[in-house]
Formats: structure tokens, sequence, C-alpha cells
């Protein structure tokens, strides 16, 4: 694989999205890619995934009523997606930055699947937003992710805990990375940038950095080449 397999995007700004279950290894992997984008003096915005504050409180305090049902939590999940999109990221882009988001739609998408919660929601939103330049998804074995989820101390939350037998967390995860691939399937056949990445990302990296900097240099020409065409306009 090199940075030319990539299946072009003409649109403004370069969206890198990066998945995988909890314990993936992703958020190693984003931290490398920040190093090098710093290094070479580019200004990323990094995105989280369900990081509003006021709705993870609200998720919070439903679940220790016993209120936060499946479809709760969905709706919850995408209200705080739809606001990180129209006030963080869409701004981003059409300024022609580089957005890295740490998950995407697509980890809501997997989760209302296996937490059993309606699915068209998320399906419909994912025909309305931008598309990724690119997806890394870090496709490692559950046992070894849960491994590293207990050892860093955390608690593996999904709602499947409230039903009348309780999943295992080990059980969740191997359902959640058999949803990412049939989710990455369908979407691979739609000419979508999807990269399955194993425990050594370092090649991988290398050729995403590539990536980046063809569709920065192509954003900048545009850029400049629109202003161009509107000097001459101008002055005419």
């Amino acid at each position: 694989m090199n940075n030319n397999d990539f299946i072009p995007n003409h649109k403004k700004g370069v969206l890198v999205v990066y998945e995988g279950i909890s314990g993936s290894g992703k958020s190693e992997g984003i931290a490398k890619l920040l190093h090098y984008l710093n290094t070479q003096d580019f200004s990323p915005v990094v995105i989280e995934w369900n990081a509003n504050k006021a709705i993870r409180s609200i998720v919070k305090k439903l679940d220790h009523i016993g209120l936060l049902t499946s479809n709760v939590y969905s709706l919850l999940q995408w209200l705080s997606f739809i606001i990180d999109y129209m006030f963080i990221l869409k701004p981003s882009i059409w300024k022609n930055k580089i957005v890295i988001m740490d998950r995407y739609l697509y980890t809501g998408i997997t989760r209302d699947d296996v937490n059993g919660a309606m699915t068209w929601l998320g399906w419909i939103l994912c025909k309305c937003v931008r598309k990724p330049d690119v997806v890394l998804f870090y496709d490692t074995s559950p046992l070894v992710c849960l491994d590293r989820i207990r050892r860093r101390g955390k608690t593996l939350f999904h709602t499947r805990k409230k039903g009348a037998e309780e999943d295992t967390d080990l059980t969740y995860l191997e359902e959640l990375r058999g949803s990412y691939h049939r989710v990455f399937s369908y979407l691979r056949q739609r000419k979508m940038n999807i990269v399955f990445v194993e425990e050594d990302s370092v090649g991988v990296h290398k050729h995403i950095e590539g990536f980046i900097n063809k569709k920065s240099s192509y954003c900048r020409y545009c850029e400049t080449n629109h202003s161009l065409t509107n000097q001459k306009e101008k002055a005419r």
C-alpha cells in the first residue's frame, strides 16, 4: 500500500478518522500522527467522540437512576456528534484544516448495532456528513484490548449491562469488532479509503503522512488558484 493507492477526495480540508474497539491502540496512533504534523508546522484539529461535557453528565445521571436505555444512549451520542460536527468539524474543514477524529460516526453505528438500539439514524447521518479522506481501523484482538483496559484500571461502559443476562466485556468487544468488519466491508464497496491497521503500524503511518502532505498541497493549490481568479475578476 502507498499513498497513490488511495481514492482521491477533492473536497476542502483533510479528514482523518481513527476507529477501533476500546484498547485497540488508536490513541497511540493519533499521538504519532500529531507528533509528525506538529513537526511539519501543521495545526491539526483533534475532535474526540462524545466529549461534550453536558451530554456526558446527562448520560451519567440517567445511568445512575436506571433510565439509560440503549435508544436513549444512542440519541444522546448522536446529539453530541451533531454538535461537534456543526460547530467544530465543519468550520475547520471549510478553512482547509487537517482534522483528526478520535472516532467518527462509525463508532455510533457499531455501538447501536451491538447494543440493540435503532440503527437507521446513524446510517442517515452517514449519507449527510463529510466522508473521511481516510479511515484507520485498529483491528486488534478483543482479548488483547480487554487486557489493556483492565491493566489501565478502566471500566468498559456499554448499555447491554442493563439486560437480564449481563454480557461479558469480552463478548461485547468481540461483537463490536464483528460489527466494525461488516460496516467497513460495506463502505469499502462504496469507494472509501479504509485501512485495517495491525499491531505494527509504522509502515501504515508513513503512507498516511505522505497522503496528508499530498492532499494538503492540493488544498493550498486550490485556495491560491481561487484567490487569483477572484483578483482577476475584480481587476476587470
